[in-house]
């Protein structure tokens, strides 16, 4: 059976360059660690009470008349299309290219939209094209929540894909769920995708038993096909990590080195996760990171933004001001907070691209070494820095240790994140590097 799938809901957010005018954002509070980036670790470290489904018991489907044979339901969920055809979809903006059964139905609205897409099932998938940056995380919290719990019961709930299309990551989710029908309760099956471009994000929903396939293959190839008109500029750099539990893709981080028009650089990350907590419930969280990094790789301010359920919990702001102090202020659940601080070393703080140059002369070096440093990590401690140490021994194997997390792994040639994994559990936690183009 098949709920109807409107459009996506999110609060659209666009995350300021520091220093102008102020973004909304929708922070979230939870024990974090941050070294080698603020939200590499922070992503690790926050879901360290989380771990993979393991799976849920299959609903019953509603009862069949005596004449038909029974529902199967694994059959059901086996189920994929073919016949299906590439389709160019254009509108002034951007193309696409569609796998269909016919030709999809266009709608635009503002500031989205939306594609009909149908391909020889009860339902068609129905895609969301944005035209500005979006949370991944919030968009897919709100096409779940189109699963009315007074009618629907999720039975079952986990992420099955993380990839990178056109430079930007990708997750994949899947619900099961119960819904109550005359004939009793029976099985459905949401399937969501979201691909954070940053101009133009697109989201994709099924609801229907089986299809997984299909619907991976379709989306995938609306999110590589996609050529929009109004494209910026590449970056100069950008990198995208995934994170895992076990086997199982959980979030993503992806960075940018951005150069303004007046030759500021920034650094600016984006992060969702989308972790299973038990079989049938998903804690799903943003983060946002705009940071100012002068020509020697130093921190001279920045934005630092989460947001977890929907709901603003954290946005802190940076400057550097004279005497190596700094100066941040914002809010933390909803209360504010504003001071001063300076690092212990009496220097700037690095910012994560002087962070990744400083290993990246290290990692030349032959034998191990022992390099400490102190980093900015709003997520832990928005009013002072944090002690981060980075060590390699005589095998090559790098840790990162931040207060009472420590990561082992190995870092990349320039100094950035390569396969890192949280040196306790279970649950296994990673954080494997699945894209990168450019130079720091």
């Amino acid at each position: 059976m098949a709920f109807p799938i409107p459009g996506a809901r999110p609060t659209e957010r666009q995350l300021s360059s520091p220093n102008t005018s102020r973004s909304r954002g929708r922070p979230s509070r939870s024990a974090r660690g941050a070294a080698l980036t603020a939200l590499s670790l922070a992503l690790l470290a926050g879901c360290g009470g989380s771990a993979a489904s393991t799976g849920a018991r299959e609903p019953e489907p509603a009862p069949a008349p005596a004449s038909q044979e029974p529902f199967d339901l694994e059959k059901a969920l086996a189920r994929e299309a073919s016949g299906l055809s590439a389709r160019d979809v254009r509108t002034a903006a951007w193309s696409v290219r569609a796998l269909a059964a016919g030709a999809p139905r266009v709608v635009e609205k503002d500031k989205m939209v939306s594609l009909s897409i149908p391909i020889g099932t009860a339902s068609p998938v129905e895609c969301f094209v944005y035209s500005s940056m979006l949370d991944s995380g919030e968009a897919i919290r709100q096409f779940i929540q189109l699963l009315d719990p007074g009618k629907a019961e999720i039975a079952r709930i986990q992420p099955w894909e993380a990839s990178v299309h056109r430079e930007s990551p990708a997750m994949f989710v899947q619900a099961l769920y119960l819904a109550a029908t005359e004939r009793g309760k029976a099985a459905g099956l949401l399937k969501i995708a979201m691909h954070a471009d940053r101009a133009h994000p697109i989201a994709c929903v099924h609801d229907e038993l089986g299809y997984v396939r299909t619907f991976e293959r379709l989306s995938k190839e609306l999110f590589d096909s996609l050529e929009a008109r109004d494209a910026r500029p590449k970056p100069e750099y950008t990198e995208t990590l995934i994170l895992r539990v076990g086997e199982v893709p959980i979030g993503f981080e992806t960075s940018d080195l951005l150069k303004d028009e007046g030759g500021q650089r920034r650094w600016f990350t984006r992060a969702t996760m989308l972790a299973p907590t038990d079989p049938k419930t998903l804690r799903i969280e943003d983060e946002a990171s705009n940071v100012l990094v002068d020509a020697a790789g130093r921190l001279r301010g920045g934005v630092w933004i989460e947001s977890s359920e929907g709901k603003a919990n954290h946005r802190i702001e940076l400057s550097q001001k004279a005497n190596f102090q700094y100066e941040y202020s914002g809010e933390v659940e909803g209360k504010k907070v504003q001071g001063t601080f300076s690092p212990a070393a009496k220097a700037w703080l690095p910012s994560p691209i002087g962070t990744a140059s400083a290993l990246a002369r290290l990692l030349k070096k032959k034998g191990s070494f022992d390099f400490k440093q102190q980093e900015y990590a709003p997520s832990i401690d928005p009013t002072k820095p944090v002690d981060v140490r980075y060590q390699r021994d005589a095998s090559g194997t790098v840790s990162v240790s931040v207060r009472t997390m420590r990561l082992v792994g190995s870092l990349a040639p320039d100094g950035r994140p390569e396969s890192f994994e949280v040196a306790s559990g279970p649950p296994k936690l990673t954080l494997q590097r699945a894209y990168v183009r450019g130079k720091l």
